[in-house]
């Protein structure tokens, strides 16, 4: 491909068909692997990982864009479908999703796969590092491993021949897994973790919102604790507190709801029991939000409840930073709270808990999820127990 002098100076051609080929191959390739790893059930969000280990052994340019642009090409239809949904312009978010996605493409084929994740680690906002799937390559050896796996893909990616990159990427797998079979329990949180038991609710199906409050109350037996989606009530709504209060009086309750702050659509967790009503407050605040909707550009401010259990608020199970932030207090249970309905009828609560797994397997946590109108977690340990 390029100028020929045989030709007159005209541009010879006869490269780009297979450029096209090759490119449509790869993107369409990583693209499948990639949805299959997100959302078909039984399949590991690790195999995420294939696409780019395909483009950090090849040394073509173009197949190793395509492999990257069939990833992230997800990511940004999730978040474009999901922006729409809730009131974004579609003649902004598409040409940005795609003009996005060629442009990370482009960097990472360029740069490099490990240093471009790497960078994009402190980035609280962007949803779907491949770092996530780390504890499919470490599975037990704790927060640090995500770093080493950034800079082992580094160091492969400088060697010359393809066939000393596949054989370096498969020794890594190969001694991660063997050695997370040594660690495994090493980092766990101890006995005094809550665990709860999810319950469906799904069936729950009424009229007002008055109506809804009850119903989840004759899901909940007395003397217990529970936690609910996101975003179940504003922070405004003084009739929705009061009659959470009344119901946690007369059942001797402790509910951790999903309340969203009125004035700047933060997602937060208020507990409601007969110790903190009438004036229940948050317990925990997110600190990462879809912009202009549940939060802003930067990181909000955010509170982290106290003891062995961590919180995270919807779009911030997708956010690697918020992850490593939870994790360095050690909780030996994390809960996810979120309301999926803007990005409906794609099955995002189930790419959440794929990503909660590899931390799982990563952190040696428990992880459960309470969604809005799906599911209701329930402590399965009794007030005045141990847990």
């Amino acid at each position: 491909m390029g100028f020929d002098a045989r030709d007159n100076g005209e541009l010879d051609t006869r490269g780009f068909g297979w450029i096209k080929t090759v490119s449509l191959i790869g993107v369409a390739g990583s693209a499948c692997v990639t949805a299959l790893a997100f959302f078909a059930p039984g399949i590991s969000f690790g195999w995420s990982l294939l696409p780019f280990a395909v483009a950090v052994i090849s040394q073509n340019w173009t197949v190793r864009l395509a492999c990257v642009a069939g990833y992230f090409g997800w990511v940004a239809a999730i978040s474009g479908w999901g922006l729409v949904s809730l009131g974004y312009p579609a003649h902004i978010v598409v040409p940005a999703g795609i003009g996005l996605t060629v442009l990370l493409g482009c960097v990472m084929a360029r740069l490099g796969i490990g240093p471009t994740c790497l960078v994009l680690v402190p980035l609280h906002m962007f949803p779907g590092n491949p770092l996530l799937a780390t504890g499919s390559v470490f599975p037990g050896a704790g927060l640090y491993a995500i770093l080493l796996l950034a800079v082992l893909v580094t160091r492969t990616e400088l060697m010359h021949r393809s066939k000393h990159r596949a054989l370096t990427l498969l020794l890594i797998f190969a001694a991660g897994n063997a050695a997370g079979v040594l660690l495994q329990g090493r980092f766990t949180g101890g006995a005094e973790a809550p665990i709860y038991r999810t319950l469906d609710i799904s069936r729950i199906s009424t009229i007002t919102e008055r109506g809804y409050h009850q119903a989840l109350r004759s899901v909940m037996r007395p003397g217990h604790t529970y936690v609910t989606g996101e975003n179940i009530i504003r922070s405004d709504n003084v009739a929705a507190i009061s009659q959470w209060c009344r119901i946690v009086r007369s059942d001797d309750l402790t509910v951790i709801l999903g309340v969203q702050n009125a004035a700047s659509g933060q997602a937060q967790l208020w507990q409601f029991n007969t110790q903190t009503c009438p004036n229940p407050q948050p317990i925990y605040a997110a600190q990462t939000g879809i912009p202009g909707i549940t939060g802003t550009f930067a990181q909000m401010w955010g509170m982290e409840p106290p003891g062995p259990i961590g919180f995270l608020a919807c779009f911030e199970a997708f956010s690697i930073w918020r992850w490593i932030e939870i994790s360095q207090d050690h909780p030996g249970t994390v809960v996810t709270v979120a309301k999926d309905h803007w990005t409906e009828p794609l099955q995002v609560g189930r790419l959440r808990r794929k990503i909660s797994r590899q931390f799982e397997r990563l952190l040696s946590v428990q992880s459960f999820h309470a969604e809005a109108g799906k599911t209701l977690l329930e402590q399965t340990i009794q007030k005045g127990e141990r847990s």
